[in-house]
C-alpha cells in the first residue's frame, strides 16, 4: 500500500488554552499511540495535513517523520480519528495509530459501488446506507478502498457487508448482515405478485391453445 509522509513535531503543552493557540499559528494538535509505545503529544502542519487528506484520504498509511529530521527509525500510522469543528468542519484534533507490519490490526476502509444495478435501470433509487466496513488485516495489506458490485442489485433488495468480496488477507469485522446499499422502488412501482407470475408463465400455453382452434376452424 502507498505511504504517505506526515511531518509532526513534539509539543508538550497540553489543555484547551495551549491548543487554540496552536491552532491559531496553524498546527493542529495529535496523539500518535499504539501497541507497546507511550502515548506521544505532537502537532501537525494545519495545511500540510489537509493537502494530504484531499490527495491520500483517511485510508492511506502513513509515514510519520520528526520535522527535525533526528530520528531513522521507521513509523507508520492510520488515522484512528479526526475531530472537526461541527460548523466550520476545521480540524481540531487527530489521533494516529502507530502500527507493526508483521502484525494484523482493525481498519476501517471506504466502501466505493460499481455497476449501474437492475433495480436502478428499472426507475429504483439507489441508498448507501454506510460506505465504510471494518476490517482485519496486516498493515502492508492494507487496501485504499473496497469495491461493491451493484449490478445485479434489485429493486427491493439490499447489499450486506458480507456481499463484499474482500481481497485476500482481510478479514470483515462490520457485521455481515449489515446494509451497506439497497435499493428504493419509485412512488408508481407494483411488487410482483405470485398470482401474476403463475398468469404470466401460462399465458404462452393460451395462446398456443388459441392457435391450435384457429387452425382447426380454417379446416
Amino acid at each position: 500500500m502507498e505511504r504517505v509522509t506526515i511531518k509532526f513535531e513534539p509539543r508538550a503543552a497540553t489543555g484547551k488554552g495551549p491548543n487554540r493557540k496552536l491552532r491559531a499559528n496553524g498546527k493542529i494538535p495529535a496523539v500518535i499511540y499504539g501497541p507497546g509505545i507511550e502515548p506521544e503529544k505532537v502537532a501537525l502542519d494545519a495545511h500540510e495535513f489537509n493537502l494530504v487528506l484531499q490527495s491520500a484520504g483517511t485510508s492511506a498509511m502513513f509515514a510519520l517523520v520528526p520535522t527535525n529530521g533526528q530520528s531513522t527509525e521507521e513509523r507508520l500510522a492510520v488515522i484512528r480519528e479526526i475531530q472537526r469543528d461541527p460548523v466550520t468542519r476545521r480540524i481540531l484534533h487527530v489521533d494516529l495509530y502507530q502500527v507493526r507490519l508483521d502484525i494484523e490490526a482493525d481498519f476501517e476502509v471506504p466502501v466505493h459501488h460499481v455497476g449501474v444495478p437492475i433495480g436502478v435501470r428499472e426507475g429504483g433509487i439507489l441508498e448507501t446506507h454506510r460506505h465504510i466496513v471494518e476490517v482485519r488485516c496486516r498493515p502492508d495489506m492494507l487496501p485504499k478502498s473496497i469495491e461493491a458490485d451493484l449490478t445485479n442489485l434489485k429493486i427491493n433488495h439490499a447489499f450486506h457487508a458480507g456481499d463484499l468480496k474482500l481481497p485476500a488477507g482481510l478479514k470483515l469485522i462490520t457485521d455481515p448482515e449489515e446494509v451497506l446499499f439497497s435499493i428504493l422502488p419509485p412512488k408508481d412501482y407494483v411488487e410482483p405478485t405470485p398470482a401474476a407470475a403463475e398468469e404470466e408463465m401460462a399465458q404462452p400455453e393460451v395462446i398456443g391453445r388459441k392457435k391450435a382452434e384457429e387452425e382447426e376452424g380454417e379446416e
